[in-house]
């Protein structure tokens, strides 16, 4: 089974799959990785709005679903994966193509998502809140090669708001998710 994970910046879309791949077995993937794997042999250093543009490039270079290929290379077999970083209405179709596939929308208040961007002090996340959300309007396109996270969201089979900052609460929500996702599948 692919679990795909879309969701706002700062929903916890990574911290859920941390989770399912130490708990459960998950093999993760992330869409962005791959990009900065390309920025890093191109000595291009790998911050927020970098990875956004050359994102974008390779998208309008290689058709919207490149990311998604690249990773389903990775994962030919019928093994547990997680997936991250789906940022485009293509790449949910490039995944969908395996029947395995479910997307899971991670989301939770934009205060809450901010308070966690200023903890975690990544390299180049913004500063203030008016800057975490221009770039929020800007990763929400509706057409083009440029991020569609809204449209995706839109695509989810599945959506839940981690609003808590409490893990025990989350991992209960994953487990079961998973539970439900996983009966599911050996039912059919």
């Amino acid at each position: 089974m692919i679990i795909g994970l879309t969701g706002s910046y700062c929903s916890g879309k990574d911290t859920v799959a941390d989770y399912i791949s130490q708990k459960h077995g998950y093999k993760h993937f992330s869409l962005s990785d791959v990009i900065r794997e390309i920025m890093k042999e191109a000595g291009l250093e790998p911050t927020r709005e970098n990875l956004i543009t050359f994102g974008t490039n390779l998208r309008e270079e290689n058709g919207n679903g490149v990311l998604a290929k690249k990773v389903l290379e990775k994962a030919k077999d019928e093994g547990k994966y997680c997936i991250t970083s789906i940022r485009h209405s293509e790449e949910v179709s490039e995944l969908r193509k395996r029947k395995d596939f479910v997307l899971i929308n991670v989301d939770a208040p934009q205060d809450v998502r901010f308070e966690r961007m200023q903890k975690r002090k990544r390299p180049g996340d913004p500063q203030t809140l008016e800057k975490f959300v221009e770039l929020e309007k800007k990763e929400s396109q509706t057409s083009g090669s440029g991020q569609q996270l809204r449209k995706t969201a839109n695509m989810a089979d599945i959506t839940f708001i981690n609003d808590s900052n409490d893990m025990a609460t989350l991992k209960a929500t994953v487990d079961n998710l998973l539970e439900d996702l996983e009966n599911e599948r050996r039912n059919l």
